[in-house]
């Protein structure tokens, strides 16, 4: 009888918590050192991330590399990137931005594979964490998760453990790392988390699109070089945190 106290009381808490809003503001240092805001909401199996703008003023017209991409420093946009997620499955809604132009697209991420054999353990925002590793899309990664805020979500793309992911990074990389700077429980607004019923393009066809889109940007902005000028395009090394696709072989 008091097993199954026990167990009917916990299995209350977990969905209490569940039952519950939640808010973390992130902070996410980006792969030319920027440092940008990323918002989480989450209530019970849906969460969405909304992420500023990860273009941040600096020099004019410098070239910069992001990923396989090529960021113009120095042009911003106000537009912000939404990340709808279930954890029910591994499909993300996205709502991205290509200059002016909306795109939304489907992202069927692969399983990820968590290893939390760790006795390692980190206090992030006043929660303790666990240790957790993982490699995704061609990055070894480095999380802490509250147990304590029994959630699978995490910020931008990652999720999949018993507790919110508070903090990630990519192992022996000053950038592509994200940490929780505010925790709100029991928040009483919150957008809409489910998304909006929108015709998707897959993320294999955004990304082909927004290459195709970097690549134009760059003849133009050298179109104006001296008659005769040598200019090589080649394709970059991926530097952010996605840097081999599932498709790619």
């Amino acid at each position: 009888m008091i097993k199954k106290n026990i167990l009917f009381f916990s299995l209350f808490i977990v969905f209490l918590a569940q039952s519950q809003n939640l808010y973390i503001k992130y902070t996410y240092v980006n792969p030319v050192n920027f440092i940008i805001q990323e918002d989480l909401y989450v209530s019970g199996n849906r969460a969405l991330s909304i992420r500023d703008s990860i273009m941040s003023k600096k020099d004019k017209n410098r070239l910069n590399v992001d990923g396989n991409n090529v960021g113009i420093l120095g042009k911003a946009t106000k537009q912000k990137t939404k990340y709808y997620k279930s954890s029910l499955d591994n499909i993300l809604i996205i709502n991205e931005y290509i200059g002016n132009n909306s795109y939304w697209m489907t992202d069927q991420l692969p399983k990820t594979v968590w290893n939390t054999n760790y006795k390692e353990t980190k206090e992030v925002g006043g929660y303790l964490c666990k240790k957790a590793t993982t490699t995704f899309r061609g990055s070894q990664m480095t999380a802490y998760y509250a147990p304590d805020l029994p959630f699978a979500f995490g910020p931008y793309k990652f999720s999949g453990l018993s507790g919110v992911i508070l903090e990630i990074t990519e192992d022996n990389n000053s950038v592509n790392s994200w940490k929780a700077e505010l925790i709100e429980t029991n928040v009483s607004e919150k957008p809409e988390l489910t998304p909006p019923n929108k015709k998707t393009i897959s993320y294999q066809e955004f990304i082909a699109l927004q290459e195709e889109k970097d690549l134009e940007e760059v003849k133009r902005l050298t179109s104006n070089l001296p008659k005769g000028s040598a200019i090589n395009i080649e394709p970059t090394e991926r530097t952010a945190v996605e840097k081999k696709y599932e498709w790619e072989h």
